[in-house]
C-alpha cells in the first residue's frame, strides 16, 4: 500500500525538495506534481510508486537510516485475545479508530490479526450481527502483521509498509509498539 498523496506532499516538503526535482527524478512534469499534490488529477498506480520511492531513497540519503523503529513506534498497542468475540474487537477497532488489531495470547504472543475487511465479509457472506456476538476472533483471525526488533532501522520498514498497514515492533518476542505509515511521516517531520 502506498502513502495518500497528502502523505507525499508532505514528505516532499519535509525533505526540501522541489516539485521541479520530484518531476524530474520521477518522469513527469512539474505541472503533473502540482496537480497531483492539489487532487486535480488522479495519478496511475505506477507513477505515485515511482514518486514514493523516490522521496523513500531521499530520505535515506537525509540520514534517516539511523533512526530506529524503537524511536518511532506507537507504544501503547490496542490489541485483542483469540477468545474475544468479533462484536468485541470490533468495538475496539471504532472507538480507536482503527482498520485491524493484532490477536495476542494471554501471555502477550502475537497470534494472528484481525480486521475490519475479515469482518465485512463475514457480513457479506450473511453473517448476522447477532451471530457476531457469538463467534470468536480466532475462527475468523488472519495471519500476523509483519513483525521487525525494535532496533531495526526506517530504511528496513518502508519496504514493508509498502505491502502492508501496519508493522509491529517486539523485542525477544514480546510485543513493544507498532508502526503505520503515519508513524513514518511523523519522523519525517520530527527529525528530517
Amino acid at each position: 500500500m502506498l502513502p495518500t498523496i497528502e502523505e507525499l506532499r508532505k514528505m516532499r516538503k519535509n525533505l526540501g525538495i522541489s516539485q521541479k526535482e520530484l518531476a524530474r527524478a520521477s518522469g513527469v512534469s512539474q505541472s503533473y506534481i502540482a496537480r497531483l499534490e492539489k487532487g486535480t488529477i488522479n495519478p496511475t498506480y505506477d507513477k505515485v510508486r515511482k514518486i514514493f520511492e523516490y522521496l523513500n531513497r531521499a530520505g535515506q540519503r537525509a540520514g534517516n537510516m539511523e533512526i530506529t523503529a524503537e524511536k518511532i513506534m506507537t507504544r501503547s498497542v490496542v490489541t485483542c485475545y483469540p477468545t474475544d468475540s468479533i462484536i468485541t474487537a470490533l468495538n475496539k477497532m471504532r472507538e480507536k479508530g482503527y482498520s485491524q488489531l493484532p490477536v495476542v495470547t494471554h501471555d502477550g504472543k502475537v497470534i494472528g490479526t484481525i480486521t475490519e475487511s475479515d469482518i465485512n465479509d463475514l457480513l457479506i457472506k450473511g453473517a448476522t450481527l447477532d451471530s457476531l456476538k457469538n463467534l470468536l476472533v480466532r475462527k475468523v483471525m488472519g495471519v500476523t502483521l509483519p513483525q521487525l526488533d525494535k532496533s531495526s532501522p526506517i530504511s528496513m520498514i518502508y519496504p514493508v509498509l509498502k505491502f502492508s498497514n501496519a508493522v509491529l515492533i517486539v523485542d525477544g518476542g514480546e510485543l513493544k509498539g507498532i508502526i503505520t505509515k503515519a508513524d513514518i511521516l511523523k519522523a519525517v517531520e520530527e527529525y528530517g
